[in-house]
């Protein structure tokens, strides 16, 4: 099977066999039902007719033996009456009379002939007993004549009838067996051509549920058709919706990036006139009052903030447009990580764990060497682990350790990867904020909104980290203390 409804696990396509066999199941139930009732019916019938043929043939002979037989009978009259019994069909005759006993041939005995049909026979009118002679079963019938003096019994084997109809029970089942194949075949033949507007559908649904949303049914006039009709409009609705939400998440990056690009100049300016003005505010404290000194101070600070917010802006949407580019090359992690701690002055704040502490449970156990090297750009990697420590040490609390070891294989990839973890000792992040702590502008404390920080450099950590081939997970430990671990390819030495 290829094409959409290849997309499908093997359980949901079991319908189509289901279908089958229950239209087997009906065929062969139906065919059952049928042939044992022809069966039981025509026994039926060959019984009766079997046991008055035998019945009215017995009142013949009876008649002829009454008619052959003298007054008194001898030896000679009764070896006469045998063949007179023998052309008129195919059964075999016994004759008591008193002590004499006279049959039809050698094999005749009258040992099949029971007690309980000899006692019925002397009360008078024919009686019947159906027994086995010889492994055969047979219709016995008897009477008396001539007030009691002589016992007359006819035997009529059915061996040759019952094997006819065992031949019509097995030409029953052979039919029936064969209707059962037959309706399996049709059965999974009508339901794989019933069922196919079925598959197709769940296939373009998978199909969908992928991201694509060109797919569409062959249309037509029965349900179906009508159910394609409506995945297909559908389908089209959510296109033309994506395109336009596409179109405006393009709109809005545009919006952004051009917004960001025309304010990075006059905010530069305005930065360089803050630092110009601070300096000579430093040079001459005695040139502006106290509170002037204050009011230009804070107005330099902000400045600078608007200047990161401006600077943030626009390295996101270079990230979200895929305009950003990297120079990827091996970087050891540890004397790495050494460097930008004493560059940032955070030898008091920050430790480099080159012996990693066992307590770090997102990271698989200790491996290889305690300074793994990544495949990265310097410049991106040093921006990722710095929004990552200055954020615990702005909303955690110090010290904040950073440790690194080897990863395993990467999901889905099968390369190496290297995990750095950055864990502070604070109180650690809400639950209910760990599902958002990596959206833009995002903060877990809103009233906080006039502190450092655009709610930015945990989006553009985990960008830059995915530019690299790698990602970023949050979490809380046990002891307290939120941790951040970065993943990224290891490199091939």
């Amino acid at each position: 099977m290829s094409g959409p409804a290849a997309l499908l696990p093997p359980f949901r396509r079991s319908l189509l066999t289901r279908v089958a066999l229950a239209f087997a199941a009906a065929v062969a139930l139906t065919a059952v039902a049928l042939s044992l009732a022809a069966y039981y019916l025509t026994k039926d019938a060959q019984n009766d007719r079997a046991l008055t043929e035998a019945l009215d043939q017995s009142r013949q002979n009876l008649s002829i033996a009454d008619a052959m037989l003298p007054a008194d009978p001898g030896p000679s009259d009764y070896e006469e009456l045998m063949p007179a019994f023998q052309i008129r069909g195919d059964f075999d005759t016994l004759v008591e009379t008193g002590a004499e006993i006279y049959r039809s041939g050698l094999d005749v005995t009258s040992g099949p002939v029971t007690e309980e049909l000899r006692a019925a026979v002397t009360q008078g009118n024919i009686r019947y007993q159906t027994v086995p002679v010889d492994g055969e079963p047979t219709i016995v019938v008897g009477s008396q004549l001539r007030a009691g003096e002589l016992s007359i019994y006819f035997f009529f084997p059915q061996g040759e009838r019952l094997a006819e109809l065992a031949g019509l029970r097995n030409v029953l089942v052979g039919g029936g067996v064969l209707l059962a194949v037959l309706g399996a075949m049709g059965g999974y033949l009508l339901a794989r051509r019933l069922l196919r507007p079925v598959r197709e559908a769940s296939g373009a649904a998978v199909q969908m549920s992928r991201g694509d949303l060109t797919i569409r049914l062959p249309a037509g006039s029965d349900e179906f058709g009508v159910l394609a009709a409506s995945f297909n409009q559908m389908a089209a609705n959510l296109q033309h919706e994506m395109l336009d939400l596409e179109a405006g998440q393009a709109r809005e990056r545009r919006f952004v990036a051009d917004v960001t690009h025309e304010l990075r100049t006059p905010v530069s300016a305005l930065v360089g006139e803050a630092s110009l003005l601070k300096t000579r505010l430093e040079a001459n404290p005695s040139a502006c009052p106290p509170e002037v000194a204050r009011l230009a101070e804070l107005v330099t600070l902000d400045i600078a903030r608007l200047r990161v917010l401006v600077d943030d802006l626009l390295e996101i949407s270079r990230l979200e447009a895929q305009a950003a580019e990297s120079v990827l090359e091996p970087v050891a992690v540890g004397p790495f990580v050494a460097r930008l701690i004493q560059a940032h002055g955070w030898a008091q704040v920050v430790r480099m764990l080159e012996a990693p502490e066992s307590h770090l449970v997102e990271i698989p156990p200790l491996q290889a060497a305690p300074s793994p090297v990544v495949l990265a750009d310097k410049r991106r990697l040093e921006r990722i682990l710095v929004n990552l420590i200055e954020n615990g040490l702005q909303h955690g609390a110090a010290p904040v350790d950073v440790e690194c070891r080897p990863a395993g294989l990467g999901a889905g990839t099968g390369q190496r990867t290297v995990a750095i973890g950055v864990t502070d000792a604070g109180p650690g992040i809400p639950v209910e904020h760990l599902p958002h702590i990596f959206d833009r502008f995002y903060k877990a404390d809103p009233s906080r909104s006039s502190s450092r920080g655009s709610g930015l450099g945990l989006s553009i950590a985990r960008e830059n980290a995915r530019l690299l081939g790698g990602d970023i997970t949050a979490a809380n430990i046990p002891h307290g203390g939120a941790r951040f671990v970065v993943t990224l390819p290891a490199a091939d030495l």
